[in-house]
């Protein structure tokens, strides 16, 4: 019987993603990286987060790793929401 040669990813995404997220984040006007799921709503890949579209950042963020595909998305800026003691007070 033949063996599947396919590019089937062979390491758990979030190894994957563990082993590359400083790479990812290293490149200008990323501002995030996450496991996610392809438009399937069942395959899983990476997802790129950036703060603003570039071809720059386009040409440098890979479009598979480890048989991963990579999904950019332009979200803006990421910050973080106030804390609730914050949103509580009165002032």
């Amino acid at each position: 019987m033949a063996e599947d040669r396919s590019s089937a990813p062979r390491r758990d995404i979030n190894a994957v993603l563990g082993d590359h997220d400083k790479e990812l984040l290293a490149i200008k006007d990323v501002v995030g990286v996450y496991v996610g799921l392809q438009t399937d709503g069942r395959t899983p890949c990476l997802h790129v987060m950036l703060r603003q579209d570039s071809p720059e950042a386009r040409k440098a963020i890979p479009s598979e790793i480890e048989g991963y595909k990579v999904v950019v998305e332009v979200t803006g800026e990421i910050r973080p929401l106030p804390s609730q003691s914050a949103i509580a007070s009165p002032r």
